[in-house]
């Protein structure tokens, strides 16, 4: 399986947090956040293009794949969204915030989301089984693993050499 260079995931970090400024041709800032939506993107573009490359997909089955792959991605963002949502309202229940919802009603929210997720996530990889071949699809889980793995890594690298908002580098 073919390795995605640091370099490539770091470039489409600074590309998506620089795209902004440099779209309106202004200099970009010192430090800029970046745009959760552009990265997600280009992360994505990304997976596209190495995961076809790795399941060496042609023609009518790349679009057919792809079309599977888009789902299961989009599913697992909304999950992990609201799955977010809740832990952040979980934190403040736990923190006092007693304007809120019962403890209870939002460990129950947390429960039903996880499943929820769990049952679109094996609908989506029986999907897969029968598109792909036993070969493809063990390539596909290992390379989901791995690229996940090391956008984590890169990730926490990134938020070790940011500056926090508003210090100058």
């Amino acid at each position: 399986m073919k390795r995605i260079p640091s370099a490539t995931l770091a470039a489409v970090f600074v590309t998506a947090a620089l795209w902004p400024a440099a779209s309106r041709g202004q200099e970009p800032p010192e430090w800029v956040p970046p745009d959760v939506e552009a990265v997600r993107a280009a992360i994505n573009e990304i997976k596209q293009k190495k995961v076809v490359d790795v399941l060496e997909l042609e023609g009518g089955e790349e679009q057919t794949f792809l079309g599977v792959y888009n789902r299961w991605e989009e599913v697992r963002w909304r999950y992990r969204e609201r799955r977010d949502a809740l832990m952040e309202e979980l934190r403040l229940a736990l923190a006092g915030g007693g304007a809120g919802r019962m403890l209870g009603e939002i460990l129950d929210d947390v429960d039903a989301v996880d499943a929820e997720s769990r049952g679109s996530e094996e609908r989506l990889r029986a999907e897969f089984r029968t598109l792909l071949s036993d070969d493809q699809y063990a390539k596909l889980l290992l390379f989901e693993h791995n690229f996940n793995r090391k956008l984590r890594r890169l990730v926490q690298e990134q938020q070790r050499q940011a500056p926090p908002p508003g210090a100058q580098p």
